[in-house]
């Protein structure tokens, strides 16, 4: 028997070593499965379609004929990319005979990756180049379904550059649901969702939403890049339907608007709803590009039933993507049973449009609510009249909180409403209106019990209702001379407290004989004597513009509370007064 020698096994090197601990830690590098046609077949006739690319990126299984036309994903923590190759030029239409699968692992299905597509370039309108359109008239579920961890983790998943719709049924995209515990850090952008290739024409159902979440955290639709802008129609539904999902940034997107961004698409019911939960989610932003154009029949953007911590800033609410004419919805925000709610900010950037409602923002029990550094019934350049038809603010029920401030930025511009400036219902208290500029509303600035007209001070100021009908003050003396103010007057209120007076110039008074506030001159703090009387004055402002001549005052007490504007001395008569044309024929 021939004796065999036994070979040592060969020496291994740190080099060898190194590679193989690398291969193990990270795996396979992420697959590319290209769609090559718009067929929707699972079978072996040589084509890699969309049913079977998804079911390759989920199972991690060649798929789509004999030869694996669709190449296997890969597992986690790879992301694999559904991309496009479909022969042919122009649109290509897939329509599902039957539901797709839900998308149970992360991957980016790239529309843009089909030959000839191109992202939009556009700051303003959108001029993106579409070539892949998933048509759901045939489906029962949502077009692209996300998957949750019980059925399968979709977290990560990537939808760019695709013509999602119509889809008569349900959603265009939507996450797994409460059963199936929701998709975190999903990326939608760069779509036209309930529009066609062009942009310009709906192909929305009705009850249609766009992207609905129902669960999850964290959803970026769109970004501040003209690439990422997607065009979100839907017909007598909503846009985008945010139900305890939280973290989400919403912005860039033209919502119930088409590509030209001048022209309102689809009659979504809202554009943007959250509720149930749905918390600390930003829509808009305060970079360029960041702001949304929102249009919509009855509401911009609805907040309700806890969505808590949200921060809108930016946007065009109302208007065209120019800021410079009107869509008509009825409200551009509703905030109800919501806490610590930011609409706007001081920052370069952060103000909001809100402009050819109905209602500018309507406000209804609500804690913490911040409204700052917005255009209420102006374009974006704050100056241009676009009426609001009723109320720049109307704030109702349990509410309290803070329009504009003490600090430069924070004060909003409330003009052009049709009736009140800011109108209380239902009396709230807390509400504390600091630092703007008020004016050219047919109603009176601010009103405290609008089917009064301006609220009579009353004697100890003892009563009760909105704001606690905060006294307002009595000017006694207001002249100017080289740009300088002075003002002297009297405030009678509850007694032995501290008062905050805010002095405002206008064009000329109010038709009621009230003031506005379009320039806030400046503040001073008094306090009330045991019979509750301060005087004041007089009080020396620099800096009175030389066309606003009509002066008057407002008067917050030490918990927030603010009164409406005191009556008017000076101006130089309404059919004089340059600059001073409201728009609602009053």
């Amino acid at each position: 028997m021939t004796n065999r020698m036994l070979r040592a096994p060969a020496a291994r090197t740190p080099a060898l070593l190194a590679a193989l601990t690398l291969c193990i830690a990270h795996g396979a590098s992420a697959s590319t499965i290209t769609v090559n046609s718009s067929a929707d077949t699972s079978a072996n006739d040589g084509h890699c379609t969309l049913r079977e690319a998804i079911a390759a990126a989920n199972n991690n299984v060649a798929s789509g004929g004999l030869a694996g036309e669709c190449v296997a994903g890969q597992t986690l923590p790879t992301i694999d990319t559904i991309a496009f190759a479909i022969p042919g030029a122009g649109l290509h239409t897939i329509v599902p005979a039957s539901n797709l699968p839900m998308i149970s692992q992360p991957v980016m299905i790239d529309g843009y990756t089909q030959p000839t597509a191109s992202v939009n370039t556009l700051a303003i309108g959108d001029n993106a180049v579409l070539r892949i359109q998933i048509d759901g008239t045939n489906l029962t579920t949502p077009i692209i379904s996300l998957g949750g961890p019980f059925n399968g983790d979709s977290s990560g998943t990537t939808i760019r550059g695709l013509v999602l719709g119509p889809n008569p049924r349900a959603s265009a995209i939507e996450d797994g649901g409460p059963f199936g515990g929701g998709a975190n850090n999903i990326t939608i952008k760069g779509n036209f969702i309930g529009a066609d290739a062009t942009g310009l024409v709906s192909i929305s159902s009705a009850g249609f939403d766009a992207i609905h979440c129902v669960s999850g955290n964290g959803r970026i639709i769109g970004g501040s890049a003209p690439a990422d802008r997607n065009i979100l129609v839907a017909g007598s539904g909503t846009p985008i339907d945010i139900n305890n999902c939280s973290n989400a940034i919403i912005q860039g997107n033209y919502i119930g608007v088409d590509a030209s961004g001048t022209v309102m698409l689809g009659n979504a019911f809202q554009g943007i709803f959250m509720t149930q939960g749905a918390n600390n989610n930003l829509i808009g932003g305060t970079s360029p590009g960041a702001g949304n154009v929102i249009a919509a029949a009855s509401v911009g953007i609805n907040l309700s039933e806890g969505a808590d911590g949200t921060t809108i800033q930016g946007n065009d609410i109302g208007t065209d993507a120019t800021g410079a004419a009107s869509f008509g919805t009825t409200f551009g925000i509703s905030i109800e049973s919501c806490a610590n709610v930011t609409v706007g900010g001081s920052a370069p950037g952060a103000g909001n449009v809100l402009s050819g409602n109905a209602f500018g923002i309507q406000i209804g029990a609500t804690t913490g609510t911040v409204v700052q550094g917005n255009h209420i019934g102006t374009g974006a350049d704050g100056i241009a009249p676009i009426p609001n038809g009723v109320n720049g603010i109307e704030l109702t029920s349990s509410s309290s909180g803070l329009i504009g401030g003490t600090n430069p930025g924070e004060g909003n511009v409330i003009a052009n409403s049709c009736q009140q400036g800011v109108a209380f219902h239902n009396n709230p208290t807390g509400w504390s209106i600091l630092g703007n500029s008020i004016h050219s509303n047919s109603g009176i600035g601010i009103s405290l019990i609008p089917s009064i007209g301006p609220t009579p001070n009353d004697a100890g100021d003892a009563d009760t209702g909105p704001n606690n009908l905060q006294n307002y003050p009595v000017l006694t003396l207001a002249s100017v001379s080289g740009g300088i103010a002075t003002i002297s007057g009297t405030l009678n209120s509850i007694a032995s407290k501290q008062y905050r007076l805010e002095f405002f110039a206008s064009v000329d008074c109010h038709k009621s004989g009230f003031g506005e506030g379009q320039t806030l001159l400046g503040f001073a703090n008094v306090s009330t004597d045991a019979s509750g009387n301060a005087s004041f004055g007089p009080l020396l402002f620099s800096g009175a513009p030389n066309n606003q001549t009509a002066y008057a005052a407002t008067a917050t007490d030490p918990n927030g509370n603010t009164s409406e504007f005191s009556m008017c001395i000076g101006g130089i008569g309404r059919i004089f007064a340059s600059g001073f044309e409201p728009q609602c024929g009053n």
